[in-house]
Parts: C-alpha cells; structure tokens; sequence
C-alpha cells in the first residue's frame, strides 16, 4: 500500500492558489458568531465544487455545514471555524483553520479516490459557526452532527507546535452591582456609587492572579459604568 502522504500531499499541493485565497478572502471578510455568511457559502461552494456533498445550514444553524464525501467508516471528521472576534477580525486565526480543514479534506479524499490506496471509508469536512462565544459546537453536537463520526481533529494555528493541546473550560459571569443615585456635586453623600464597588471587585480579582495557578484565566471587562459622571452610578457591571 501507497504512503498515506504520498498520496494526500499531491492533491493539496495542486490546490494551494486557491486555498491561499480562501484564507485571505475570509481574513478580509471577517463576521461574528452565527452572522457568517461569506465565509459559509465560500467554503461550501469550494468544497462542492471538488467533488464534495454538501448539506449547508446544516443542523438547523444557517452558517454551519456538513461536506462529505466516501461512504462507510472510518468516518474522519475535520473541523473548520470561520467567525472573527469583535473589533480585532480573525486575531485567532480562524480563516487558518478554515484553510487546514479543507486542505486536509481535500487531501484525504485524494487517498480514498487513489487505485493505490485500497483503502475505503469517509471523509466530513465540518463547518462549526460561532466559536467566538456562541457555542456553534454545543448546539451541533446536540442536534447529532458528529453521530456517526469515529474521529473529529481540528488544527489551530499557533508560535508552536503542539501535538496534544491543553484545553481549558469556560464559565461566564454577568455580574451587576446596585447603588443609589445621588448628584455628585451637590449631594454625593446621598449616593451609593455602584461603580466603585465594581472597581473594587475587579480589582480584587486582578489581584488574585497573583496566587492563581498558570492554567486558571480570569478575564473581564466593564460593560455599565453609570450614565454621566455628575450622577453617582446607581448600577454597574
């Protein structure tokens, strides 16, 4: 039997103007959580196009999709991710991801195509919307995307090479902080300042980083200050 890079790499190679422009158009179009539509209908017509069967807005999500192509298992599953952070665009490098993933799809089902290969099973390039924040995943895998899928890998782009990453959990919190309202210049003692105690507790947990362990993260920001700075604030969060 034919080496598996022998056959894969060709294929990719043979593609590599045109998965160059995917990335760089998705880098140059970056859309938030569940609002990529661009990116969506790039990916699925390019991988329609190579021979691929695409089921867009797949799992009831509109920007998600599935593209298969083979039958039976193995059933090999590479994600991709194409939303973009607010304000900074793909800072993560998911228009990268987008590219990997269908280069390694692309890849493999030159080896399942090749007479050399003899070897038979499937091959699903997964489009995964709304990683930034919105849990595009969660709400796949609970709708039954990966059913049927034996191993789903995904790469992500980084300043190191990492075979088996570390992963970290995520737990959001909104927390909001309830005062009084006073006016700052002519009757600030009447006041309970909503915002001093938000600045309070987040500097108290800023402080707290110091005797955290590397893998615990805590991050925030302030998203009510008040309304005007002659009002003492009556909420915050």
């Amino acid at each position: 039997m034919a080496d598996t890079k022998t056959l894969a790499s060709p294929v990719i190679a043979g593609n590599r103007e045109e998965l160059r422009s995917i990335s760089n158009q998705i880098w140059k179009n970056p859309e938030l959580k569940f609002q990529e539509h661009f990116a969506h209908k790039l990916l699925t017509d390019f991988l329609e196009s190579k021979g691929f069967s695409v089921d867009r807005g797949y799992c009831g999500l509109e920007t998600a999709f599935r593209a298969r192509f083979g039958s039976g298992h193995p059933n090999v599953c590479v994600v991709c991710e194409y939303d973009a952070l607010p304000e900074i665009g793909h800072a993560c490098g998911h228009n990268l991801i987008s590219e990997a993933g269908i280069a390694a799809g692309l890849g493999v089902k030159g080896f399942l195509e090749s007479n050399e290969s003899g070897i038979t099973g499937t091959i699903t390039v997964m489009g995964t919307p709304a990683e930034e924040g919105g849990g595009g995943k969660i709400f796949m895998i609970e709708r039954g995307a990966f059913d049927g899928v034996d191993i789903a890998i995904m790469a992500h782009p980084n300043p190191h090479e990492i075979a088996v990453p570390f992963c970290l959990c995520i737990q959001e919190l909104e927390v909001h902080f309830t005062g009084k309202a006073a006016h700052a210049a002519a009757f600030p003692w009447e006041g309970v300042n909503a915002l001093d105690a938000a600045v309070l507790a987040y500097t108290n947990v800023s402080v707290l980083r110091q005797q955290m362990k590397p893998n615990w993260k805590v991050h925030a920001v302030f998203t009510n200050g008040g309304v005007k700075p002659n009002i003492i604030p009556e909420k915050a969060s």
